[in-house]
């Protein structure tokens, strides 16, 4: 929790914590009773707490003969003169724990991080709430629970490939009007360095990586890679780690990173990196390794040929702009003079030019290379296929497959199982989750089928002429051959997994089909034992399953 003090709170604070006297009457009338309040809320015993902060605690028990606070190590009694405007305390100690005290307001300054332990002990002539009796006294010993969370104190390491070019551990306290001295890393264009988050002192929870001269200038990850594609001298920058949780106090620290980069022009070839792709408005994009500085005039060294087996269309289809991309300088972007679809099968061939990079390298020939083609789905993938829709608290969860609109068949009935179908937040493609497959050790029953009974109404298909298409991760164990998406009034479309990647997440596509309507039945997922029937765990994850839709050539 963080320290909260409420508006109640705070008036009875203005008659207890901020007053010299230790002299305060509770209202309680002539009963004995066992009751404080701290600066932290009412009635609580377990608190956390930044280091170098204050909790004040008051008795405000009824006719105690007896009482007592017994004080811990690491930390120190303040007077009642402070209030809570004061940040500096020093001219406000007057004692150190470990101790004891008898008085009724007790103001603590926690100056060593770690749990510390107080403890209120007060003895009353009656019984009153958890008391126990000694001696023919009721005693009680309240015991108040500080979690100290110490300084967030950052520490992190540089790599360059395998190499640890730069370790600052949570002592080191670099500054940057000592940059001069700090050493120097010299890469060439291109390169990328990796930034790693070793931080542990003080619980910090997230961070962010601030960055110069490289290709994002922020960062949130633990371990962030930052390439360096312009030439320069740069200091690296910062990391700012942080407490965010509500359930910690706040804190945060400030580090310089006390690294120099000096970026110099590269020895390796300039040339196409990766494969090239078709946008959603039929711009051909591919990267290059390294930022570009010009690509003007060189339209006439690409050449673009579309082929269409269906309409026996085969042309080169003119480039009408190169352009660097506006949010990666590292892509080039070709808009054609005339529309190209999905259908076509397009390959683009460069020959070396004037195309360059910021370091002076010469874009090399390549090609011909495909163009991998962009496909719209026209499956409900964020309220239906995609699984990423929560249970909604009604009907059994489990059965449910811990999602709306689907019916796990083969589940069990609680969380003991068996489990086959499970929304699962762990291990998304895209968006928050996917469906979790898994088996228990006796394998696949006859059949584990997932019900997608709202398949009408939350994403019926029209009719055309799709690719099937599904994201799928399979464990590492796993030995499944197929899994079977089934239209009830429909086609069963099956997927061979059996030589699919495993440990990653990968796409697979069936050939392209024609569908009329389908707007009623189910849409089922089916795992069946014929062929897959080994007795062990079978685990996978399916994401996005959709009818990619085909674009005809007109």
């Amino acid at each position: 929790m963080k320290k909260i003090i409420y508006t109640v709170l705070t008036l009875v604070l203005i008659l207890t914590f901020s007053c010299d006297s230790d002299e305060y009457e509770a209202p309680f009338g002539d009963f004995s009773s066992h009751e404080w309040i701290t600066t932290s809320g009412f009635e609580e015993t377990d608190y956390v707490l930044a280091l170098n902060d204050y909790i004040g605690f008051r008795d405000v028990s009824r006719n105690a003969i007896e009482h007592s606070w017994s004080i811990p190590s690491g930390t120190r009694i303040l007077s009642n003169d402070f209030t809570e405007n004061d940040s500096i305390y020093a001219s406000f100690i007057v004692g150190n724990g470990p101790g004891a005290s008898d008085q009724k307001l007790l103001n603590l300054l926690f100056v060593e991080s770690g749990v510390k332990e107080v403890v209120l002990r007060n003895v009353y002539r009656n019984q009153v709430e958890n008391s126990v009796e000694l001696n023919g006294k009721w005693v009680v010993e309240e015991r108040f629970t500080v979690n100290v969370f110490d300084d967030v104190k950052p520490s992190f390491k540089v790599m360059r490939g395998i190499e640890e070019i730069l370790s600052v551990s949570e002592t080191d306290f670099p500054n940057a009007a000592n940059s001069a001295s700090w050493p120097t890393v010299t890469i060439e264009a291109g390169e990328q360095l990796t930034y790693i988050d070793l931080t542990t002192v003080g619980m910090p929870d997230t961070r962010t990586w601030t960055f110069n001269g490289g290709n994002i200038q922020t960062s949130n990850a633990a371990t962030a890679n930052v390439f360096y594609n312009g030439l320069g001298n740069f200091l690296a920058g910062s990391i700012n780690s942080r407490r965010a949780n509500a359930d910690k106090p706040d804190g945060e620290a400030i580090k310089v990173i006390p690294l120099k980069i000096e970026v110099i022009p590269s020895t390796q070839p300039f040339i196409i990196n990766g494969s090239l792709t078709e946008s959603a408005s039929e711009i051909i994009s591919f990267d290059v390794t390294g930022e570009l500085a010009s690509v003007a005039g060189e339209e006439g060294n690409f050449v673009v040929n579309v082929m269409n087996a269906v309409t026996e269309f085969n042309q080169n289809i003119p480039v009408q702009t190169v352009a660097i991309n506006g949010s990666n300088a590292t892509q080039i972007d070709l808009t054609l003079s005339a529309p190209i679809f999905n259908s076509d099968v397009i390959t683009v061939t460069y020959t070396e030019g004037n195309i360059k990079s910021i370091d002076s390298r010469v874009l090399q020939s390549f090609g011909p290379e495909t163009v991998q083609m962009f496909f719209e789905g026209s499956m409900n993938i964020a309220g239906f296929t995609g699984y990423e829709v929560e249970w909604e608290g009604s009907g059994n969860q489990f059965k449910k497959a811990n999602t709306e609109g689907y019916f796990a068949q083969h589940n069990g009935n609680s969380e003991a199982g068996p489990l086959y179908y499970y929304r699962d937040t762990s291990m998304p493609y895209e968006g928050n989750s996917s469906m979790k497959f898994e088996t228990p050790t006796s394998g696949i029953p006859n059949l584990a089928r997932l019900q997608g009974s709202q398949f009408s109404t939350l994403s019926p298909v029209n009719s055309g002429t799709y690719v099937p298409s599904v994201w799928i991760y399979i464990d590492a164990a796993t030995t499944l051959n197929t899994i079977d998406y089934n239209f009830t009034d429909g086609p069963r479309l099956s997927f061979d997994i059996s030589s699919a990647p495993k440990e990653k997440w990968v796409q697979l596509k069936l050939p392209e089909i024609t569908l009329g309507d389908i707007d009623s039945g189910r849409l089922d997922i089916e795992i069946g034992k014929t062929g897959q029937d080994d007795e062990k765990v079978q685990k996978l994850w399916l994401d996005n399953f959709d009818l990619l839709i085909i674009e005809l050539r007109k």
